[in-house]
């Protein structure tokens, strides 16, 4: 039954929908400088923030802030027009980059690697952790981080699926796996064929990723199975980790996630093929559901990507290293 506010929230949400970036403006700021790409975000959704911090900041810094502070933005008012019961839904989808944003404060931790910049630089603070409070996660020692992860309003501890792991690589799986654990008790509460498939979806990706780098190193199915996001797999999960090898594997991938070759057998490019994939079936979900908890998911899918692509764009040339077609193909488009 859909509520009766969740038309409301899917006119909002089609409305931001309409401001994404489209390949013809990527296309433009490809050929810019960051001062250029700053006047162009100005005309958009960026301008509120490019404006409120232009006075004191320039050039990719004030990209990077303003990007920062627009998607924060974003995903408060998300949560703000939502319905009442699509708010937990949200909070609890939002937590997969809570999760991230946990992973590389480990990493950084473990590698004792660049200055709090290079990490705060990594960091997603869109779900229930703030900046200030990851910030604060990481000046811990990295087994304290792991006793204070803490999601009050879960009904999933994440720190018992994490306490007897051996490694870093470990814990992320297991966090990984406390995640989707979480979103299929969602799912089974809100009781939406929708939304079911849009989560069993994205694990689908993700082992299929997973699959696809072990398959490539040669890794048997045991192997598969025990890095794999969520036990319960789908069968082209299951027909890519029975391939004979890694061609047959793409093959697959390409058959049955797809529809269509891949650039070319690298992983890298069948990665990124995924992922625009991924992209594309988030931004369709907008218009093929009734009005409900997918098509705000679709969005918050859209909108985080977006800004991942204009972060890489805006380091890439701030470093000069990359040049258009490699920016280009980096690109996550549908």
């Amino acid at each position: 039954m859909i509520k009766k506010d969740y038309p409301y929230t899917f006119a909002r949400v089609s409305a931001k929908k309409a401001k994404l970036l489209e390949r013809k403006d990527y296309e433009d700021m490809i050929k810019m400088q960051p001062n250029g790409i700053a006047r162009k975000l100005e005309e958009g959704d960026y301008k509120q923030d490019i404006n409120d911090l232009g006075s004191k900041y320039d050039g990719v810094e004030l990209i990077e802030l303003a990007l920062a502070r627009n998607l924060s933005r974003t995903m408060a008012h998300l949560s703000e027009i939502a319905s009442d019961d699509l708010k937990p839904v949200l909070r609890s989808f939002l937590r997969r980059y809570d999760i991230l944003s946990i992973k590389r404060i480990l990493r950084w931790k473990r590698g004792g690697k660049g200055g709090k910049g290079d990490l705060e630089s990594m960091l997603v603070p869109v779900g229930g952790y703030s900046k200030e409070q990851l910030l604060e996660l990481s000046e811990k020692e990295f087994d304290e981080i792991c006793d204070a992860i803490k999601f009050p309003e879960s009904e999933i501890d994440y720190c018992s699926y994490i306490k007897d792991a051996d490694n870093l690589k470990e814990i992320e799986r297991n966090l990984d796996r406390a995640y989707y654990q979480e979103m299929e008790q969602v799912s089974n509460n809100i009781g939406s064929k929708w939304f079911k498939d849009f989560i069993e979806r994205e694990a689908e990706f993700e082992n299929a990723k997973t699959a696809l780098r072990l398959k490539k190193y040669g890794k048997g199915m045991d192997e598969m199975e025990k890095w794999s996001v969520k036990e319960e797999m789908s069968d082209t999960i299951k027909k890519i980790m029975n391939a004979k090898d890694y061609g047959s594997a793409v093959n697959i991938i390409e058959e049955d996630m797809l529809g269509a070759k891949a650039s070319s057998d690298d992983i890298e490019d069948v990665e990124h093929g995924l992922e625009v994939e991924r992209l594309d079936r988030a931004l369709k979900s907008l218009h093929l559901e009734p009005p409900g908890a997918t098509s705000i998911l679709g969005y918050v899918v859209a909108k985080i990507t977006e800004v991942k692509n204009l972060r890489m764009l805006i380091r890439a040339k701030e470093t000069g290293i990359q040049n258009q077609e490699t920016i280009r193909s980096n690109l996550i488009i549908a």
